[in-house]
C-alpha cells in the first residue's frame, strides 16, 4: 500500500470538520495507488475515501472534479466527489489539494468471468462514447500522452541512473521506439482513462459497480485506452500476445462505440505506445520487486517482430 502522507487522527477531524460526514472514527490506506495517498474513512456517518494529491495543482485537481461531475449526472458508475460546507469539492491542506469521495460498495476482482468481463469494456467504451464531445476544461494542466511527453519523461528517469552507461541504453530503446509510432492527428479524440485495470474497477458479484482513480485522465485519441486495455488484459497475463482475447475485446468494445478504420490500423501503435509510456516512467524504480523496464521491453520487441500488417490481420 502506497501511502506518502501519514495524517494525525486531529488532522483527519480538521479535515472532516470542513464537511457534513460525521465524526471521525478510523482511517485505513488502501492497497492500491502509487502516486496519491488514497485513505478509506470512517465516520459517524459511514464511509468515505479521502483522496490527498501528492503532485497535482489545485487546476488539475478541477480537471478531475468536473469530469467526474459530468459524467456523474450521466449515471456512469463512479465514486463522486463531496461537496463541503462552503459548496465546494476540492479542499486544501498543507498546501496541496484534496477530495473526499462516496465510498463504493463492491470488490476489486483478479480474475473476471465473462459477464464482468463484457462490463468492463462496456464502460471503457461508454465513457469514450459520453465524452467525445465533452467541453474540457483546465485540460492544459491535464498530462499529454504524446510521443514529446514521453520522451521528456523517460530523459527525466534516465538521469537517475548512477550507471550512466545504463540509462543511456534505455533513453536510447525508448527514443528509437517512439520513432516507429504512427498516431494520426484525425483519429476520434475523448475523455479517456489511462489506467483501465483491475485495481481501478471494483464489481458487485458480475456487475460494475464502480471505476476508479480518473486521475490521469485527459482528453486524447480514445485507441489509447484501448491498447492498454489489450496490453492490460491480452498480454500481461500470457506468455505471448493472446489475439483471441483482444479481438473479443475489440468485438465488445465495438458493440457500444465502434471504431473507425483509421482506429483500427493504428491499435498496435497505441499498444506499444502503451508500454513505452509506462517503461518512461518506471525506467529507474522497481513495482513490486520486478523491473518492469526489462519485461516491458521484451513485448515491445516481441510486437516489433509479429509486425504492424500481421498484427492487424490477427485482430479483425
Amino acid at each position: 500500500m502506497t501511502v506518502k502522507t501519514h495524517f494525525k487522527r486531529e488532522e483527519f477531524i480538521k479535515i472532516l470538520s470542513e464537511y457534513d460526514l460525521g465524526t471521525f472514527i478510523t482511517s485505513k490506506p488502501f492497497r492500491a495507488g502509487v502516486v496519491q495517498t488514497n485513505l478509506l474513512l470512517k465516520t459517524t456517518k459511514g464511509k468515505y475515501v479521502l483522496r490527498y494529491y501528492e503532485n497535482r495543482n489545485k487546476n488539475r485537481v478541477l480537471f478531475e472534479s468536473n469530469l467526474l461531475n459530468f459524467l456523474a449526472e450521466k449515471k456512469y458508475p463512479l465514486a463522486t466527489p463531496i461537496k463541503n460546507k462552503n459548496n465546494k469539492y476540492i479542499g486544501t491542506y498543507n498546501k496541496k489539494p484534496f477530495i473526499l469521495f462516496e465510498y463504493i460498495p463492491g470488490r476489486h476482482i483478479k480474475n473476471l468471468n465473462k459477464k464482468q468481463f463484457e462490463e468492463m469494456v462496456r464502460a471503457l467504451a461508454l465513457l469514450h462514447k459520453l465524452t467525445k464531445k465533452y467541453d474540457v476544461k483546465n485540460y492544459i494542466h491535464a498530462q499529454p500522452r504524446t510521443v514529446a511527453y514521453c520522451l521528456s519523461a523517460a530523459k527525466k528517469e534516465s538521469k537517475k541512473f548512477e550507471d550512466k552507461n545504463k540509462g543511456r541504453e534505455r533513453l536510447e530503446f525508448i527514443k528509437s521506439e517512439l520513432q516507429k509510432i504512427k498516431l494520426p492527428s484525425t483519429m476520434p479524440k475523448s475523455i479517456i482513462h489511462c489506467d483501465f485495470d483491475k485495481h481501478n474497477l471494483k464489481f458487485d458479484k458480475d456487475s460494475l459497480s464502480g471505476v476508479l482513480d480518473f486521475d490521469d485522465s485527459h482528453y486524447d485519441y480514445r485507441i489509447h485506452d484501448v491498447g492498454i486495455l489489450i496490453m492490460y488484459w491480452a498480454r500481461f497475463r500470457h506468455k505471448k500476445i493472446n489475439f483471441d482475447d483482444a479481438r473479443n475485446i475489440i468485438k465488445t468494445y465495438e458493440q457500444y462505440n465502434p471504431l473507425t478504420q483509421l482506429e483500427r490500423e493504428h491499435i498496435y501503435d497505441a499498444m506499444q505506445f502503451a508500454s513505452l509510456m509506462i517503461m518512461a516512467w518506471i525506467m529507474y524504480d522497481k513495482w513490486k520487486g520486478k523491473d518492469l523496464f526489462l519485461n516491458l521491453s521484451k513485448i515491445v520487441k516481441e510486437t516489433n517482430e509479429i509486425g504492424r500488417e500481421a498484427f492487424y490481420k490477427n485482430l479483425f
